[in-house]
């Protein structure tokens, strides 16, 4: 489900610090979709520039909150130069300029396509898992608790 704003409301489904994880990776991979599948969409626009959000950023931020949670059953969501969380579980992303992107648009188009493809079918997979680990761990939980 998305709110006005395009970020999707997942915070029902938090019941711990690790459902909190795989929701913020989920979100994160919603907003990744938009921006890709604008790149592919936008892209005979005038004006257009290609924008990518930071993977790697993220996956310091998550990989910190995750190591802070091993150590003391805390989770510690803190922002990045690109990745701010907010109050409510709401996640916001800066996507940037791509410009690897911006320059196989210039010089070879069908490449451009084809990386933004690949990116997208990637994001899916995460994603995908991302939502298959959570409806795993509910499953269990909710199978525990009979």
């Amino acid at each position: 489900m998305t709110n006005n704003t395009g970020q999707m409301d997942l915070s029902s489904l938090i019941r711990d610090n690790i459902d909190d994880i795989l929701v913020k990776i989920i979100q994160f991979t919603h907003i990744r979709h938009c921006i890709i599948a604008d790149n592919i969409k936008n892209c005979r626009s005038a004006g257009f520039v290609p924008r990518h959000v930071d993977v790697e950023d993220f996956a310091k931020v998550i990989s910190v909150a995750l190591a802070e949670h091993q150590r003391s059953k805390k989770l510690s969501l803190c922002d990045s130069h690109t990745i701010t969380f907010s109050f409510g579980g709401k996640l916001d992303v800066k996507p940037e300029m791509d410009i690897a992107a911006q320059k196989l648009f210039v010089q070879d188009f069908r490449r451009y396509i084809l990386l933004q493809k690949q990116r997208l079918k990637e994001n899916i997979v995460n994603n995908k898992t991302a939502c298959a680990l959570l409806r795993h761990k509910r499953q269990s939980a909710d199978m525990a608790a009979i």
